[in-house]
């Protein structure tokens, strides 16, 4: 392990860590602090109990054979590799299924408001032919009208024509 230097020019912290943030400085001392190794091996003849609560991974490859005859209670809850396939899939595709038949009822919902919406056109389209007939009888009424004014008036010109003739008018 290599001596770092600090601002006062002098070999006095060494570098544990893995970046500069990581120093530990020792006043005076140039040998570095070594780590302690790892347990790899452990006694199990002398392990009488072990607290479950703070063992959180155990490295099952290195596991070779397990003395069941000690063995007086398995909380089950937390165990799922002796499921069989069929109990693990079960859930698996009763949920799928429940999704696919959500699924299948929002596009029932989808159809529906789809069919309301044609349903809104055509009524629509039925007013606006309603409105079209309306319009189209109205125009023939405002064309008998325009109609009966010009024989009228052919009628008054006939009148006034005569009356002209007669001197009645000038």
């Amino acid at each position: 392990m290599a001596l770092r230097q600090l601002s006062d020019g002098g070999p006095d912290g060494t570098r544990l860590g893995q970046s500069a943030a990581d120093l530990i400085s020792f006043y005076d001392v140039t040998t570095p602090v070594d780590q302690p190794a790892a347990v790899t091996t452990v006694d199990t003849t002398t392990i009488t109990t072990v607290d479950t609560t703070t063992i959180t991974t155990v490295d099952t490859t290195t596991i070779t054979t397990v003395d069941s005859t000690a063995i007086t209670t398995v909380d089950t809850t937390i165990a799922t590799t002796g499921l069989t396939a069929e109990a693990t899939l079960a859930p698996i595709l009763e949920a799928q299924a429940i999704a696919i038949n959500r699924l299948i009822v929002d596009a029932q919902l989808s159809a529906e408001t789809v069919n309301k919406l044609v349903t809104d056109a055509q009524l629509s389209a039925e007013t606006t032919n309603k409105l079209v007939a309306d319009s189209r009888s109205n125009a023939l009424a405002n064309n008998r009208t325009l109609t009966d004014s010009r024989a009228a008036a052919v009628a008054v010109n006939a009148v006034i024509s005569r009356l002209q003739e007669l001197g009645l008018i000038a």
